[in-house]
């Protein structure tokens, strides 16, 4: 039997491509800015392919005491359509920067985020990002000690921004977790574009039919509903709606009965407007002629095919879980000291009006 062939060694490539072991060392530990030319390092490239050459995940791990794998803990992003992108986004970033995402959906199993944080840091990740379907507030959890952590579609209620909706029980935050910066989508910016849009083409009674609830997103695409309309010397009117596509339509109806009906309709989500655009059909209306109608989320396979195309407000799912992951590797690099105080403020990320066939002048 003939012995088994012996593996390629970084001495090899740098012998097939006529460079020192150095330079193929940075070239494929990727510090190549400013100390190699670019041919050189497609050379070193090449002749590690053409070797077969593979670097030990096992000696990478040793010798930079990494195990190059992100946790990610999510509530139900991994099983739903909802937030896809972000996590999806957020795992592409990781795995263009040689990182692996273990993955531990807190819907799959009868688990809590402090025991998948003990679990994920027993697997010796190198960072952690916590990220939610939904945009929340949430308990800082207990993590490892010095143990790189972001957060994605939440932040903590230490936060500036989560202070007035705190979960209770956060007085014992871990001063590491409290640190963990986070990235959210500007709901509120979002809610002051899809007003500002509506007053611009000349619509002057414009309603917004609301959540009705406490959460973030409501209070702050409420808020910027107000204040863009109050801002332009217009009376802002809110309703207190709710988040489904029957809510919309019930709404929707009784509005029309009123002598002057609204002609444009702000929806805190793609679904309430669904509704709201049925109820229009079925009073005789035509979408924009006879009312405008602009949404929230731009949720996937579904704004785009109603009737007429929903107008609506994009959450930045994509810009989201890059710019975490973004984050949370420039803490893996170069970690931070840890300092006293509050969370710093969330990252926002804009959320940008996506212009479909529902918005239109008022009708005369």
């Amino acid at each position: 039997m003939a012995p088994p062939a012996r593996r390629p060694t970084s001495a090899d490539v740098a012998a097939r491509a006529g460079v020192s072991r150095a330079t193929v060392s940075m070239v494929l530990n990727n510090r190549v800015e400013g100390t190699v030319a670019p041919a050189t390092r497609e050379k070193v490239l090449r002749a590690a392919e053409e070797l077969g050459y593979a670097r030990s995940a096992i000696a990478l791990s040793l010798k930079q005491q990494r195990t190059r794998t992100i946790g990610l803990i999510t509530d139900e992003i991994a099983t739903s359509p909802w937030a896809g992108r972000m996590v999806r986004a957020a795992s592409m970033a990781a795995a263009r920067a040689d990182y692996m995402v273990i993955t531990v959906d807190l819907s799959l199993r009868d688990a809590s985020v402090e025991g998948a944080l003990r679990t994920l840091a027993e697997r010796q990740v190198d960072g952690l990002l916590y990220a939610t379907m939904g945009r929340r507030v949430v308990p800082a959890p207990a993590a490892r000690p010095g143990l790189p952590m972001v957060l994605l579609n939440c932040e903590t209620a230490d936060g500036p921004d989560g202070a007035e909706s705190a979960a209770a029980g956060s007085s014992s935050v871990d001063p590491q977790l409290v640190e963990a910066p986070s990235f959210v989508p500007d709901d509120y910016e979002g809610a002051r574009r899809a007003a500002r849009r509506l007053a611009e083409v000349g619509h002057e009674r414009i309603v917004m039919l609301s959540g009705g609830d406490s959460s973030v997103a409501c209070l702050e695409r409420e808020a910027g509903f107000r204040d863009e309309l109050e801002e332009r010397g217009l009376e802002p009117e809110v309703v207190d709606a709710g988040w489904q596509m029957d809510d919309g339509y019930r709404w929707l109806t009784l509005l029309l009965r009123e002598e002057a009906p609204p002609t444009a309709v702000f929806c805190i989500r793609d679904r309430v407007a669904a509704g709201v655009l049925h109820a229009a059909s079925a009073a005789g209306l035509q979408v924009p002629r006879d009312l405008s109608v602009i949404g929230f989320d731009d949720e996937d396979y579904f704004a785009e095919t109603l009737t007429p195309p929903l107008t609506t407000i994009g959450l930045p799912h994509v810009e989201m879980g890059e710019q975490a992951m973004a984050r949370l590797l420039a803490l893996i690099d170069a970690p931070e000291a840890p300092g006293a105080g509050a969370a710093p403020a969330p990252v926002r990320i804009p959320c940008p009006l996506v212009e479909r066939e529902t918005v239109g002048r008022p009708h005369d």
